[in-house]
């Protein structure tokens, strides 16, 4: 298939990473790919090189800017896709609009935010009629969707778990004293790690709260990896709780991060399916996540970590006590969680997902075509 992939994100963060992972796993495996980023997006930065891909370089700000449109459009009309994949919902009205300057494909909205699409008559237009297929990470989000756009049942939906590539996504115990001496952390402390972009739904602070009040009793730090809106309000926190807490800024090297942590926490109330859960899943780590989002599609309570309420440190705290009590608990936490990595959220399985869902869209809109 010829895809033109369209991703207007800049900044870091799960959004673009996932679309990395996935336009590159679509040309590795003899796709035609190529990929609309801004010119000074993350994501032209770390794959302008690789020689599997074909960047268009498209500086998408505003939606249905005409020169923007136009610019997009002349891409359709070099590449002649078999269909266009969009990721946010700009890059979904360019596209319709771009669509209407060149060539006759599918649309396939790739929808990752945590958030549904809003119920209004320009929504109605563009996803109940322009779009012919949307794609969704988990079904907690397609369950909302429905809920709040019923419409939407008009369109085909497809459920496409984010993937991870367990290769490289591992446990590295050999690092670990290594890592931790880089990062100024005690051979014998229990480390309980987050990693991601902070902002205001990820609540870290509640893992703060709770290794503050655990480090009367215990010797727990808290690892947070990443940065974002709230980062300057958490260390604020931190040093008014005086909570055991390292900071290590932004690193590209998560498995060899993680390989300091004894568990992970991700208490965020709004996902679509969290990358980083995922990624700290794969590395062997048993997991602290709010049973709430799509976290309980990724981690069984009881299996591959602990189910918390949202929004309460004291389920946090109490989550930590026990992991950090019962050593041989959270090795086989640990070793469940990348196994359901393995066997359930794959790189692989992830591609072969998206495959089958994009053939069958250009198959249906050809057959409608004729029709």
């Amino acid at each position: 298939m010829r895809i033109v992939f369209v991703n207007s994100a800049r900044s870091w963060g799960g959004g673009w990473s996932s679309a990395a992972e996935l336009s590159l796993g679509l040309a590795e495996r003899g796709h035609g790919v190529t990929l609309v980023c801004h010119p000074q997006s993350a994501l032209r930065t770390q794959l302008e090189r690789d020689p599997n891909l074909q960047l268009a370089q498209v500086a998408i700000r505003a939606e249905l800017n005409p020169y923007r449109v136009w610019q997009l459009a002349r891409v359709n009309r070099r590449q002649r896709p078999d269909l266009v994949i969009a990721d946010k919902r700009k890059d979904v009205k360019l596209s319709v609009a771009a669509r209407r300057l060149s060539a006759e494909f599918p649309i396939v909205h790739r929808h990752g935010a945590p958030s549904p699409l809003k119920d209004s008559a320009i929504y109605r237009y563009f996803w109940g009629r322009e779009v012919q297929a949307l794609v969704l990470n988990s079904y907690s989000m397609r369950d909302r969707m429905l809920e709040s756009t019923p419409w939407l049942k008009q369109t085909k939906i497809f459920v496409i778990h984010n993937g991870k590539d367990t290769s490289y996504y591992q446990p590295l115990p050999k690092l670990r004293e290594r890592t931790r001496n880089e990062l100024g952390i005690p051979s014998d402390a229990f480390i309980v790690s987050f990693h991601g972009v902070l902002g205001p739904r990820k609540n870290v602070e509640l893992l703060v709260r709770a290794v503050a009040e655990l480090s009367r009793e215990l010797k727990v730090y808290a690892l947070i990896v990443g940065y974002g809106p709230t980062l300057p309000k958490v260390r604020r926190l931190a040093t008014e709780l005086r909570a055991p807490v390292i900071f290590a800024g932004l690193r590209t090297d998560i498995p060899e991060v993680l390989s300091a942590a004894d568990a992970a926490a991700h208490l965020s109330t709004a996902e679509g399916f969290s990358n980083s859960v995922l990624e700290s899943m794969a590395c062997g780590l048993p997991m602290i996540v709010s049973d709430a989002t799509s976290h309980p599609e990724q981690v069984e309570d009881g299996e591959q970590g602990v189910l918390v309420p949202p929004g309460q440190w004291e389920g946090v705290a109490d989550a930590i006590r026990w992991l950090a009590s019962d050593p041989e608990a959270r090795a086989q936490l640990g070793k469940a969680a990348r196994q359901r990595v393995t066997n359930e959220f794959s790189r692989q399985g992830m591609l072969e997902g998206y495959e089958h869902a994009l053939q069958e869209t250009v198959e249906l809109y050809r057959s409608a075509r004729r029709a």
